[in-house]
């Protein structure tokens, strides 16, 4: 019963994250889209900048949170020895960082489209599918 549950969430983590790729985000911003915005200030989009060092940082550190999304999905998968507590850890932090979009939207926070939450929401849900491993 437990490799069930780890697949379900691995796949509703899979199917989260990449639905936020496609979805809305913002405005008529779709996922990948915010990801280019995101990492605007090392690689060019539509001429978006950041006035403060610290904003640019952080919109870069949460692009990169797919990066991380992606490797530690495969490690679940394939290393069953993968360290929970760690990818745990990781996932929690990544996801903090991706909570930096709804506390820069302030009030305006209902801008933000389902693409935004579907995505954010996959990380908690690969955590959860990481904590599985152990227990499978």
């Amino acid at each position: 019963m437990n490799n069930v549950r780890r697949t379900m969430l691995l796949v509703a983590s899979a199917c989260g994250f990449v639905l936020g790729w496609v979805l809305p985000v913002l405005d008529d911003y779709r996922g990948w889209q915010a990801f280019r915005v995101a990492l605007s200030p090392v690689w060019p989009y539509e001429n978006f900048g950041f006035a403060a060092w610290y904003d640019a940082a952080l919109t870069v550190a949460s692009g990169l949170t797919n990066a991380v999304f992606i490797a530690v999905f495969l490690a679940v998968i394939f290393w069953r020895s993968t360290s929970t507590r760690l990818v745990g850890w990781v996932l929690i932090v990544a996801t903090l960082m991706n909570l930096h979009w709804l506390a820069r939207a302030g009030p305006d926070f209902v801008d933000l489209r389902v693409g935004y939450y579907v995505w954010l929401l996959s990380f908690p849900l690969l955590a959860l599918a990481a904590r599985r491993v152990r227990s499978a």
